[in-house]
């Protein structure tokens, strides 16, 4: 079995390190709030930060917020020494800085693969998420054990960045999905249909997916769980924003979408856990007096 590291032990994080471990991986990891390692104590070598867990590793995942956080934790690796050493970033980043990482890791003398997640939690948690995998064919095979303990599909789908690509273009029609349910539905409640009858139209309607069965039973009952924070959404969508932005291009209906999820995170109290994509739908019950 494989020395294999960890960095970002959030919900999806710890699902998927639960799941290496049971394969028999040998495990090291790392996030920056102290009780999310707690969780492993007595499973997996506890790090003192990122390169210690390099140090340790063979293999190493990262699952961060954002681009600038993989850049800087790659930069350091590469200062430290990444010959001979797989680095696979399952974050949802930006594809022009991953094919910039590729290349300065690869002259490095170490390999690199962006495999972005699709799903959440739950299937992390159950090892039955899926991933596009962008890089190098031969890392990618050697990566595939690894896939195995906590995938239930997996996919190679070209050169560097292109899963990153893949992911961005489906967080772009899924969340911009989940936003045109979430104004839609205080509209319907204000104009006197009721939300339940209004799930299960869709639920039985040619419009039907996993997105909108995620999210509308959310806005039906008004609940808002955090399972994926509205700012990392907002992240994710500005990424495609600027892919738009490098043609000089308007972005039309994403830039509505992105209005929204600014408007809806202005809400967040300081000080406060974030709050989940789903709470643009409350941000229009309030904007139709309904709060």
């Amino acid at each position: 079995m494989s020395k294999v590291g960890f960095i970002g032990l959030g919900n999806i994080g710890r699902g998927i390190c639960s799941n290496l471990i049971k394969k028999g991986h040998e495990l090291a990891v790392f996030d920056v709030y102290r009780p999310a390692m707690e969780h492993f104590e007595g499973q997996a070598y506890l790090a003192e930060n990122p390169v210690d867990v390099l140090n340790h590793s063979d293999y190493v995942f990262l699952s961060l917020p954002k681009s600038e956080v993989v850049e800087d934790t790659v930069h350091d690796f590469i200062k430290a020494g990444v010959k001979g050493k797989m680095i696979i970033d399952t974050s949802t980043s930006y594809p022009i800085s991953t094919k910039k990482l590729f290349e300065e890791v690869k002259a490095a003398g170490g390999k690199f693969v962006d495999a972005p997640l699709m799903a959440g939690p739950d299937e992390a948690a159950a090892g039955t998420l899926d991933i596009v995998v962008g890089g190098d064919k031969e890392d990618y095979d050697a990566a595939a054990p690894l896939f195995d303990a906590y995938c239930q599909n997996y996919k190679y789908v070209g050169p560097s960045g292109t899963g990153h690509l893949i992911k961005l273009a489906i967080n772009f029609i899924s969340l911009t999905e989940a936003l045109m349910f979430a104004q839609l539905f205080p509209l319907m409640d204000k104009m006197g249909y009721d939300t339940k009858e209004l799930f299960q139209v869709f639920e039985e309607s040619v419009l039907q997916n996993w997105t909108s069965t995620f999210y509308t039973k959310k806005y039906m009952d008004r609940q808002y769980k955090l399972d994926f924070a509205l700012a990392l959404g907002t992240k994710d969508l500005s990424y495609v924003k600027r892919m738009y932005d490098e043609y000089n291009v308007p972005a039309f209906v994403l830039d509505g979408a992105l209005d929204f999820c600014r408007v809806a995170l202005a809400e967040q109290e300081a000080g406060q856990p974030p709050i989940d994509m789903s709470y643009p739908c409350e941000t229009m019950y309030r904007l139709l007096g309904m709060k």
